[in-house]
């Protein structure tokens, strides 16, 4: 199961709010601000992993804001 369904979708909707000189930490906002409910869902999905994960091993999933950090570049990458 996906963590953030119609992701591409929604990024393209906080870009097209973001000024031109945004930082990660601007996007992570606007994206709270947008997408609340998703956000829980993002960090609710981070808190299992890593209650899940083995001790002494590293999680697979990124910290939420990470997460979405690695999502828009992503997106910018294939975008192009």
């Amino acid at each position: 199961m996906a963590v953030l369904n119609r992701k591409e979708e929604k990024i393209e909707a906080v870009l097209d709010r973001m000024p031109k000189d945004y930082t990660d930490k601007d996007f992570v906002d606007m994206f709270i601000k947008l997408y609340s409910k998703d956000w829980g869902k993002i960090k609710a999905n981070y808190i299992k992993h890593t209650q899940d994960k083995i001790k002494g091993t590293e999680g697979k999933m990124p910290k939420p804001e990470l997460y979405l950090k690695q999502l828009v570049e992503l997106y910018l990458e294939n975008r192009k």
